[in-house]
């Protein structure tokens, strides 16, 4: 009778880790990526867009980018080569950008899901500049905003899932995103001189909400898990439609219809997560941007670069979620620029939930 038992629970034991053996393993002998084994986990795939979802989800975003700099204006000329005779100005801008988005995932299958971004934006930057009266060292400033919160460029497109994470390969996921111009256009703004004392100081009327151009993105991203670590990255490439606009003046009282090529773009990141428990898990990441100059030109006329128009926007990402449950959790991230062009820093608070 004990020798029966015995043989039963030695059947079981061996059914048991045959159910295992082939839950985990392909007929090729490849592992098969495991489902999320932890909350934090799933939101650590969330972020990274390895995550699809199994109904219409929501996920609202806010964030706060603040950037300032400072530039030195030279008015004179080099006596001797070494002493400058003249006016010497320093101007600073100092910039903020409050963002919030409301995004809609909707998911087709298991491999394909849509995605809708909407984003309202407020801007506010203050110019500040010596000149007044002619005298460099004092100053005059302004302040210029968006007007109020407003629609920026609303996106929209799709992630498709090419290869789940296997024992060799990690999952490769493509997408493709449309950004269509809904946000107020960067052309024809008109500045103005706000200080009639100080011709140094000359700033828009409005600050715009959206780059004004239809633009197409295309992407690749990958996760590669290796427990306890799981590893990230992107490519994405910014193709801006050329488009006619009926002013690209910025001067009071002109209008001078042209067309704008907006400067196509290339991004790259490279991170790494760590899910510390079943809710608690941190990321670091860096990414960067390199974007190309813009041209415009006067309809019958030659395109022709702005100055200064071209960028690297590199960025140093320290990440923090935390799973309330498996379908709602709080991902936050600090972003701290580390070339001119980029923020000085930026703050996003970012929730997913399941409708």
């Amino acid at each position: 009778m004990l020798t029966s038992r015995k043989q039963q629970l030695g059947v079981l034991l061996i059914s048991s880790s045959l159910m295992i053996w082939t839950q985990a393993y392909a007929d090729d002998g490849t592992t098969l990526k495991a489902p999320p084994e932890s909350a934090s986990k799933k939101a650590i795939l969330q972020q990274n867009t390895d995550f699809f979802y199994n109904k219409i989800t929501l996920q609202s975003s806010a964030s706060y980018a603040y950037s300032d700099s400072n530039t030195i204006n030279l008015n004179g000329f080099l006596a001797l080569g070494a002493i400058f005779l003249g006016n010497i100005n320093v101007s600073k801008v100092k910039s903020s950008i409050y963002t919030f988005t409301e995004s809609a995932y909707y998911p087709i299958n298991n491999r394909l899901q849509l995605v809708l971004n909407v984003p309202i934006v407020y801007r506010q930057s203050t110019y500040e500049i010596g000149g007044v009266n002619f005298a460099s060292n004092t100053q005059s400033e302004a302040t210029v905003t968006s007007g109020g919160p407003r629609l920026g460029d609303v996106s929209f497109g799709g992630y498709y899932q090419l290869l789940n994470e296997s024992k060799h390969w990690p999952s490769l996921t493509a997408s493709l995103l449309v950004t269509a111009p809904s946000g107020v256009s960067p052309y024809g703004i008109k500045v103005y001189q706000p200080d009639p004392n100080n011709t140094n100081l000359q700033v828009p009327t409005k600050l715009p909400t959206g780059n004004g151009v239809w633009t197409i993105t295309p992407g690749l991203s990958f996760v590669s898990t290796s427990d306890p670590a799981i590893f990230f990255g992107s490519i994405n490439y910014y193709y801006n439609l050329q488009k006619t606009f009926s002013d690209i003046s910025t001067q009071q009282g002109e209008v001078q219809p042209g067309q704008v090529r907006l400067g196509n773009a290339f991004q790259y990141s490279l991170g790494v997560a760590y899910a510390l428990n079943d809710r608690l898990s941190i990321s670091t990441s860096f990414a960067d941007r390199i974007q190309d100059q813009t041209e415009v030109r006067a309809l019958g006329g030659a395109f022709t670069p702005i100055v200064g128009s071209g960028a690297n926007v590199a960025v140093a990402n320290f990440g923090l979620t935390y799973a309330f449950t498996q379908n709602t959790s709080l991902i936050m991230n600090l972003g701290i620029g580390l070339t001119s062009s980029a923020p000085n820093f930026q703050l996003t608070a970012t929730i997913p939930y399941n409708l």
